[in-house]
């Protein structure tokens, strides 16, 4: 199928009851426009002398506010990760024509049918490994791309495998969405780059844009996994 009909079938998806649609995606659009907006920014200029004169029992309250601040932004961090993905589930069930009147309580399903764990875990896995490869030039940023493209499919994976019984871990995820992109990575590298000025729009527009293009690349992405091998 080609990415025009690909785009079509995203936007015939998204055509009924829009805004409910849209709603799903809200806590990461606006997690978004708060990290990739124009935030206010302080900035705070202490020389040496400054630092040396600060008591050692403040610096403990400043060390430990940073920790929870740190621990904070985990946890936000994971919350969002999730919620994300309970959008992702339901817009799978959307495309597949299993849910016409979504809610927006359905994003927070992960953490009552017990599937949090288990999308919190995939996205700990995948991220430990491609900061490692990071650290590895040239060599391990190649194969990061080339993981990164084999595993584009394992949020919807790890949705069929759950809604059929099938879980088979991480790695079990990890690997069929490696095999179903066996001579597909360099055709959905470039699927995803036909959305380019959607990317630009919604970098320029501070993610405003998101409330459009969150929805509408989402499910555009589902309908290139829904149609792979047909």
């Amino acid at each position: 199928m080609s990415r025009w009909e690909l785009k079509n079938q995203a936007k015939g998806a998204l055509k009924d009851n829009f805004g409910s649609k849209m709603l799903l995606f809200i806590i990461p659009i606006i997690a978004g426009i708060l990290g990739g907006g124009n935030g206010v920014k302080q900035s705070m200029d202490y020389n040496t002398s400054n630092f040396d004169s600060i008591p050692g029992s403040v610096w403990m309250v400043i060390s430990f506010a940073t920790l929870l601040i740190a621990i904070l932004m985990i946890v936000v961090a994971l919350f969002v990760s999730v919620v994300t993905v309970g959008a992702i589930f339901n817009y799978i069930k959307i495309f597949r024509g299993e849910r016409n009147n979504p809610q927006f309580k359905n994003v927070f399903g992960p953490f009552y049918d017990g599937s949090a764990g288990k999308i919190i875990l995939l996205s700990v896995v995948k991220g430990v490994i491609f900061v490692a490869l990071m650290f590895i030039p040239v060599i391990g940023w190649a194969f990061a791309i080339y993981l990164g493209l084999g595993w584009s499919q394992a949020t919807y994976v790890l949705f069929d495998q759950l809604e059929e019984g099938r879980y088979s871990g991480v790695m079990g995820v990890l690997s069929e969405s490696a095999t179903m992109m066996k001579g597909l990575r360099g055709d959905y590298f470039i699927f995803k780059l036909s959305f380019f000025w959607w990317y630009v729009l919604y970098g320029i527009s501070g993610g405003l844009a998101g409330f459009w293009t969150t929805p509408y690349l989402n499910m555009a992405s589902i309908a290139y996994y829904e149609n792979i091998g047909k």
